[in-house]
């Protein structure tokens, strides 16, 4: 075919109804297109505020997980602190028993002084020099007791004139150093 040969010729008459079908399918699939994608925003919208409604549930939920997670955590962190402080706890009356156990029933003790650190001093009476040296072997062969010494030794022999009993005997203080967990025991 040679250019300019043929001649081309549009028939609108012809085509024209050809034409308006073509446009007819085009704009029905335009339509359907722009429905279809109205549709699924719609449904994806929809679907969105659904789940922003559901986080906001579970939102919620977990600030009160949470806020009871503080308070379980807060109660824990206290009774951490308070395990601690009943193992560290003082228990003087464990000292007390431990001491009336160990006297000799002829020793009276008149003062007491100390710490828990494990050093004490005591002011007592016995009625021989000997019952004072047994009363420092009797400690002595406890396990807690570290140390014994016994200072100031007096040897009292007066009489009391407004009673009948005797103040004869020996005044000493003893100065003990014992192992501190005898409070824990």
């Amino acid at each position: 075919m040679i250019k300019g040969e043929v001649k081309i010729d549009f028939e609108w008459g012809k085509n024209v109804s050809f034409l308006a079908l073509t446009l007819v399918i085009i704009a029905a699939f335009i339509a359907e297109i722009y429905f279809g994608l109205d549709w699924w925003g719609e449904q994806e919208k929809q679907r969105a505020e659904s789940l922003n409604v559901s986080i906001a549930k579970v939102n919620a939920e977990i600030s009160k997980v949470k806020s009871k997670a503080d308070e379980a955590l807060a109660y824990k962190d206290k009774s951490i602190e308070v395990g601690r402080l009943l193992d560290n706890h003082i228990y003087w009356s464990n000292f007390f028993n431990w001491l009336e156990k160990n006297t000799l029933n002829t020793i009276k003790f008149d003062s007491f002084t100390g710490d828990i650190k494990g050093k004490y001093s005591l002011s007592a009476k016995a009625l021989s020099y000997s019952e004072v040296s047994w009363q420092t072997k009797a400690f002595l062969n406890d396990p807690f007791v570290k140390k014994v010494d016994v200072s100031s030794v007096n040897f009292t022999s007066s009489k009391d004139k407004t009673s009948l009993a005797s103040n004869k005997g020996v005044s000493f203080t003893l100065n003990l150093e014992l192992n501190p967990d005898i409070f824990k025991k």
